[in-house]
């Protein structure tokens, strides 16, 4: 249960974050919702807020391991450096970068991480 609310927290940011991006993407400028955008990019700091709460001082986001948790947050964050560079999360929740940095150490992450922009 712990992993899998991990991962609903995960997939909350990046269910946020793709609406805000389809927002300033899709959607001609004059029609363009700052408030939708607002809003979303709010879910995303409050999603990155309890994450950086739970993980804390721990190596793992559950256990003494990486699991499922960890994967779903990596590739979350990972696509807020993306598309939200924007967003300063490893500067507001250092634990997180550093959980980040450590997942990309793994060849996993190295091969499918996004372009620098």
């Amino acid at each position: 249960a712990e992993v899998k609310t991990w991962e609903a927290l995960a997939d909350g940011v990046l269910d946020a974050g793709i609406l805000a991006r389809l927002e300033r993407t899709w959607r001609p400028a004059n029609e363009q919702s700052t408030a939708w955008v607002e809003r979303q990019i709010g879910k995303i700091n409050k999603a990155l807020e309890q994450m950086s709460e739970k993980l804390g001082d721990n190596a793992w986001c559950h256990g003494n391991q990486m699991t499922l948790a960890d994967i779903a947050v990596g590739c979350a964050i990972g696509y807020l450096l993306f598309r939200f560079p924007e967003i300063q999360w490893q500067t507001q929740h250092p634990n997180l970068n550093r959980l980040y940095q450590k997942l990309l150490e793994r060849s996993s992450f190295i091969e499918t991480e996004p372009p620098a922009a």
